[in-house]
């Protein structure tokens, strides 16, 4: 049985071969993982598919979202397929012997495009020339420039920097904002936490792409988006990162232009909520940056390696500090 308290992982070789794997929005997976190493047995579900008794039979999981059932918190390894790991180390009940690993895809890239095509759609003024077009009517409306406007982005990790790249490359001016205010590349400056309210004066954009973690939950509160002084938010993090009650209030009284929102507190986003219907708001369902097949069968396969030479895999996470 799986679903019991381990021993802290040793230096001792570890040769797990039960691997249940979630594969909701990436069917395929587990044959992915088993055609390259088939000495492995997998079970490969849906995520609400997954019962008790796989998880008592497995070693390992391997998942974006934990199993809704049966004592994961326990199992001795954990493998998360997101960007974030946040539902396996935030306020989750994890077991401190559990070692929880994360994929080795960057999602830079592609989170960096979303963030620019939301700008971009702001200061092309996309929703006025749409709404224009479907009613038949001719109504000039000028566009913005991007370039040379400045974007400040909270987190300075492989994401953060994925998104600097993109705005950098439209020629905007780009900062950062992370718990140390150390130097990193490509940022101009990056501020420390503390001295958010300088960091966000004349911000364009305020893009927020840090983990979630005790430090940064709900880090957009009252008090900080009535520092924001006008700029438009893109929250590509999680949703818990911004205290939404208090956002529609900032958008209301002008403290945010408006924002865009691929992340939220509650996924789904309930039907009644104030956010739906804004046109200072747009909606997206948690695409921003999607898990691909090769990139989460890869990252697990490296950590199998790491633990079966009896190595603590470099991806590895701090569950105390949540990344």
């Amino acid at each position: 049985m799986s679903g019991v308290l381990y021993p802290p992982m040793s230096p001792a070789p570890w040769h797990p071969k039960r691997i249940l794997v979630s594969h909701t929005l990436h069917e395929g997976l587990g044959e992915y993982i088993l055609a390259r190493r088939p000495d492995l047995e997998v079970r490969a579900r849906g995520q609400r598919e997954i019962a008790a008794e796989d998880v008592e039979w497995a070693e390992v999981y391997v998942g974006f979202w934990p199993p809704a059932v049966g004592r994961w918190r326990t199992l001795r390894w954990i493998h998360c397929i997101g960007a974030g790991v946040d539902a396996f180390a935030f306020r989750a009940g994890l077991s401190e012997e559990t070692l929880l690993t994360r994929t080795a895809e960057d999602f830079g890239p592609m989170i960096g495009e979303y963030c620019l095509a939301r700008a971009l759609a702001v200061t092309q003024r996309l929703r006025h020339h749409e709404a224009e077009q479907r009613a038949r009517s001719w109504r000039p409306k000028h566009p913005e420039r991007l370039r040379g406007t400045r974007a400040l982005i909270v987190g300075t990790g492989a994401v953060g920097r994925g998104i600097a790249r993109a705005f950098l490359g439209a020629g905007c001016e780009v900062e950062g904002l992370s718990r140390s205010g150390e130097a990193r590349e490509p940022f101009a400056a990056v501020w420390p936490g503390e001295r958010f309210a300088e960091a966000v004066r004349s911000a364009r954009w305020l893009v927020l792409a840090c983990p979630l973690t005790e430090e940064t939950f709900h880090f957009l509160n009252r008090a900080r988006l009535a520092e924001c002084g006008g700029t438009y938010l893109i929250n590509v993090g999680r949703g818990r990162l911004v205290d939404e009650p208090a956002l529609v209030e900032a958008l209301d009284q002008g403290s945010l232009a408006g924002c865009a929102l691929d992340v939220f507190e509650t996924e789904p986003l309930p039907a009644d909520s104030p956010l739906w219907a804004r046109p200072d708001v747009t909606i997206s369902p948690h695409i921003s940056g999607l898990t691909t097949i090769p990139g989460a069968g890869d990252g697990f396969l490296q950590c199998l390696v790491e633990v079966e030479a009896g190595r603590k895999p470099p991806l590895a996470v701090d569950t105390r500090r949540g990344y």
